[in-house]
């Protein structure tokens, strides 16, 4: 099958996927605790307006891909960088969502109920260490870039590069809302994690200390 074309059910297939995965665990987690695990934070605060972008672009990015499947000369109109709209490249792209993902529901299962999609007005009710959070103390935040970054390099585009630029810039203000919140809320136990872990780190051979 040419990959191109692999590439663009694969997308689509992908960020279907990922709705779906998040709006079950949302409704699952709320039928077992009897509260939302999803929260903005206050009218117009960092918080809130980075999850209003994230989820914007979130489902432009669903709705692109499923389009794209039956109509792929909406292409043009995305701005795509021809001369790196290539096998190679997309090929690329869809190894590092599959990172992505594995790195996701990795996360996901670890943190289990514990997961919260934001920072409640209460803060976090545990400080978690260990598993992925003993690398980094953003693992989904990283997976998350991960996913950026292969849906750009799978759809080298004006709009997947915007979407990556707007992507990366709100992980980067909801892991300092975190954080903040963390500080908050576990004080000295939380400061000393922080000293030992770096917010984002490259896993395996890679990994390397990043003082903030």
């Amino acid at each position: 099958m040419d990959v191109l074309v692999f590439g663009r059910a694969a997308l689509a297939c992908y960020f279907t996927f990922i709705a779906v995965f998040y709006t079950a665990k949302l409704f699952a987690l709320r039928a077992r605790t009897g509260r939302s695990h999803a929260h903005r934070g206050r009218t117009y605060s960092a918080q809130y307006v980075g999850r209003i972008l994230f989820n914007v672009f979130r489902f432009a990015i669903w709705g692109i891909c499923v389009v794209r499947v039956p109509y792929p000369g909406i292409d043009p109109w995305l701005g795509r960088f021809e001369p790196l709209y290539t096998p190679a490249f997309v090929a690329s792209g869809l190894l590092f969502l599959l990172a992505s993902l594995a790195l996701v529901v990795y996360t996901h299962s670890y943190m289990s109920e514990d997961w919260m999609s934001g920072v409640s007005d209460d803060g976090p009710r545990r400080l978690i260490t260990g598993g992925p959070f003993a690398a980094m103390r953003h693992p989904l935040f990283v997976a998350v870039a991960l996913g950026q970054i292969g849906f750009f390099l799978a759809l080298p585009s004006v709009f997947s590069l915007v979407s990556l630029l707007v992507g990366l810039s709100v992980l980067r203000v909801q892991a300092h809302v975190e954080d903040r919140a963390l500080d908050a809320r576990f004080g000295v136990a939380w400061r000393d994690y922080a000293e030992r872990v770096p917010a984002f780190a490259v896993p395996g051979p890679f990994k390397r200390k990043v003082r903030e």
